[in-house]
């Protein structure tokens, strides 16, 4: 079975991350072979363990991911290496390959897309259903990362058949993070003692994510607790000013893109997640799998992973999370209490469990061709 995967690109992100994990562990089973197709090589931190992994990589000519004639190279590379699955994320990634099926007569493979989001802008532009509706109705399923995103999708949708849009929720790599090896504090930072508490925060500074609101609690924090925020993004400099205005610059600490997230979490004491909107974000997990007390906000696709077993705050409340955080710091049985709760909850989203699921999907489908 050849299987191509079309995204965007692979910097650093949630759904990139994904690839990056998922795709080694499905190629070569139960005669799957992956391709991975990208629009844009900029801002490539995930490929080099794809390629070790034995996946190829192909790159689009076109450099810009919203020029219109990826649809007639995706067909060309379609068509050239007859793939049996193609599986698509994120947008316009979705849009091009929706449009160069619509053009292939001869060889019609099955389309996969998979929803990584409860929401995204298109969905506030009512003039923009219709053509939704025409580029979902052709991919032969849908797959979303959580009930609320199938739920929020199918609203929007309104599709006359619910039959081929399921939810496969987010793995990852439960063992890899309960078992890194953790730093001394003060190999992150020199200034760094034992006694630091560390809060950390991993994700794109983008809309989505609201670090803002995590910096803004941190001047209702006592002066031992730093913020560690890993990533990058379009609102990375703006977040660096947000500190420095409100008086916590030396206290919150930018760390760009990393590849060592399971010792830095098993180093540090809280995982936040501030979103203002996610899918089933992979940090979440990754935060309760390292044995860390979480604390996320009631946004969809964190709420249905945390409820129970982290703790919630309201969307932007920086108040109502700097309690939440000075409760954990002052109250060692209730660190305790959560820390068991999540670790215990982040069994739930199991990395080979998604890769089962999604082999499952493909070999149902090509039963149909």
């Amino acid at each position: 079975m050849k299987v191509l995967h079309v995204i965007n690109s692979l910097k650093a992100g949630g759904a990139e991350k994904l690839i990056e994990d998922l795709l080694p562990r499905m190629n070569g089973r139960d005669g799957i072979q992956i391709d991975v197709l990208l629009l844009t090589n900029d801002g490539n931190v995930f490929g080099k363990s794809l390629i070790e992994a034995g996946i190829s990589i192909y790159v689009a000519p076109l450099k810009s991911i919203y020029n219109p004639l990826n649809i007639i190279y995706l067909r060309w590379h379609i068509l050239k290496h007859k793939y049996d699955m193609i599986h698509v994320h994120l947008f316009p990634a979705s849009y091009w390959v929706a449009m160069s099926k619509r053009s292939i007569l001869a060889w019609k493979p099955k389309l996969v897309l998979t929803e990584h989001s409860t929401h995204n802008k298109r969905r506030e532009k009512w003039y923009l259903r219709g053509l939704e509706k025409f580029v979902y109705s052709t991919y032969d399923r849908v797959i979303s990362v959580s009930k609320q995103a199938q739920e929020n999708l199918v609203r929007w949708l309104n599709p006359a058949d619910n039959s081929k849009f399921l939810v496969i929720e987010n793995g990852v790599d439960i063992e890899k993070f309960a078992q890194a090896e953790p730093y001394k504090k003060s190999e992150i930072c020199d200034s760094f003692s034992d006694d630091t508490k560390l809060i950390c925060m991993v994700g794109r500074f983008t809309e989505a994510k609201d670090q803002a609101t995590l910096i803004k609690a941190m001047t209702k924090i006592p002066d031992n607790v730093h913020l560690l925020l890993v990533g990058e993004g379009p609102l990375k400099e703006e977040n660096k000013a947000l500190s420095k205005e409100i008086g916590v610059k030396d206290r919150v600490h930018f760390l760009g893109f990393r590849n060592d997230i399971p010792r830095i979490l098993k180093t540090i004491d809280i995982f936040v997640l501030s979103s203002n909107w996610e899918g089933l974000p992979l940090a979440l997990v990754e935060g309760m799998a390292s044995g860390k007390p979480v604390i996320g906000s009631n946004a969809p696709g964190i709420k249905e992973v945390l409820t129970g077993a982290g703790l919630l705050f309201h969307v932007g409340n920086s108040d109502e999370l700097a309690r939440e955080i000075n409760e954990l710091v002052c109250e060692k049985s209730k660190y305790e209490d959560i820390s068991r709760k999540c670790q215990e909850r982040a069994s739930n989203y199991s990395l080979e469990k998604m890769v089962e699921r999604y082999v499952s999907v493909y070999t149902e489908l090509l039963k149909t061709r």
